[in-house]
Parts: C-alpha cells; sequence; structure tokens
C-alpha cells in the first residue's frame, strides 16, 4: 500500500510514519497541501491519510480538490482533533471515506487503512475476477470483454488496458505507468504506443459521453477514465 500522508506537524508525522513502516505500508509525507495536490498528478496513491489544519488550507478543501480535480474514487481517511458531529459529518459530505479523531491510535489506524485497503483490492479477488461498471463487463479470467451484454473483440493489450482504466476510475494514470503495467517496459520507450491504444479501446468499447464514462487525456500526464452523471 502506498499511502499520501499529510500532516505538518512533524512530531505527529514521525510517529506515523514509524507505524507505516511497521505495518509494511509505503508512503510520501507532505506538510503542504499543495504539495500533496502537485504530486497527484503524476503519482498514483492506494490511499490517503489527511490532517485538518495545515499552513496553506484546511485540510476540507485539499480533500475538496483531490476529489473535484484528480482523483474521484482515491479512499481517503480524514484525521483531525476537532471531534464534533458536524466536523465529522463535513469531512464526509465532502468525500472522505473514514474519520478518525486524534490522538490517533496504532492499531486503530491500521485497521482502518487496511480496510481502505481491501476495498481498492477486491476487483481482483473472487468475484472481482469480473469487473462491471456499467454497460462494460470484464471477464479477467477468461480475458472477454462485453458492453451492453454484446462480447467485444479486443487485443490482448487492449484488454489489459481497458481493464486497468476500468480497475482505477477517476485516478489519473501517466503514460509511463501505462506502458510498466500493460506493456511491462520503462518510460524511456514511445510514449505513443499508449495513445494509439487509448484511441484504440474507446473506439471499440464505444466510450462516449452516452455511455456513461469519458476517458479524459490529462495535459502532459497521462488519461483518467471518469464516469459521467447524466441526472
Amino acid at each position: 500500500m502506498l499511502i499520501a500522508f499529510l500532516e505538518d506537524d512533524l512530531d505527529q508525522a514521525a510517529n506515523v510514519t514509524a507505524w507505516f513502516e511497521e505495518f509494511g505500508f509505503e508512503y510520501e509525507h507532505f506538510t503542504h497541501a499543495q504539495a500533496l495536490l502537485k504530486r497527484l498528478k503524476d503519482r498514483n496513491f492506494d490511499a490517503a491519510l489527511l490532517d485538518w489544519e495545515l499552513p496553506d488550507m484546511p485540510g476540507t478543501e485539499a480533500l475538496r480538490q483531490i476529489r473535484e480535480k484528480y482523483h474521484h474514487d482515491l479512499p481517503v481517511l480524514f484525521c483531525s482533533m476537532r471531534d464534533s458531529e458536524e466536523d465529522v459529518v463535513t469531512a464526509l459530505e465532502l468525500g472522505a471515506d473514514d474519520y478518525m479523531r486524534k490522538p490517533l491510535l496504532k492499531i486503530e489506524l491500521k485497521a482502518r487503512l487496511s480496510a481502505l485497503l481491501r476495498r481498492i483490492q477486491g476487483p481482483k479477488e473472487g468475484d472481482g475476477r469480473i469487473i462491471e461498471q456499467g454497460p462494460y463487463r470484464f471477464d479477467l479470467q477468461n480475458r472477454q470483454a462485453f458492453c451492453d451484454g454484446r462480447q467485444v473483440d479486443m487485443t490482448d493489450k487492449d484488454f489489459e488496458l481497458a481493464t486497468c482504466l476500468f480497475d482505477n476510475i477517476g485516478r489519473i494514470m501517466s503514460r509511463s505507468f501505462l506502458l510498466d503495467a500493460v506493456w511491462g517496459v520503462s518510460s524511456d520507450l514511445n510514449t505513443r504506443t499508449v495513445d494509439v491504444h487509448i484511441s484504440r479501446v474507446r473506439k471499440a468499447l464505444a466510450i462516449t459521453p452516452a455511455s456513461g464514462f469519458r476517458i479524459k487525456t490529462i495535459y502532459q500526464h497521462g488519461y483518467r477514465l471518469e464516469r459521467i452523471d447524466h441526472g
């Protein structure tokens, strides 16, 4: 698990990062929200742990920007010394998946982060051999793709790219990340390969606003598969 950890109190951060290392979690620590938001442009995290009181903006504003501009589905655990019901509701309504009151407890933190990890790993285990989103269905075991119940013929790489996109809805994926995830090659190779296959996937699966999804090009970074709310 790779965690984006936003906390400006260095003493608290030292304690929590020591726990992360004990848990076997990888992490990147940020003391300013803007640094985290900038990093989200080219790095995918499995979960985020956000503080409320920060030097450059409230953690709630950072959470709002994460949800609106960067990662719609990034699991977020919000933590704060604020413990009123109103504060908890505010964080949850802005898109936090869970809320912990400070001081953090080591065992509870591990349990809550592990629960978030199970959430993002769910599609890869058991019933997760089937990915179903809107009109799309992907049978990973038999490597079959369906749209509105109709089987779609796809090459192996197009299938792998499509399932990577649908397994990471709302997450920005750089071209170098996709090259490594799908082709197993380093980013110094021709990233035009990704652009060509993205176009093929979009066409094969008829990914248009009418389908409820779109593949958005993130300038100088890569791509993000987004849900479109028609309601």
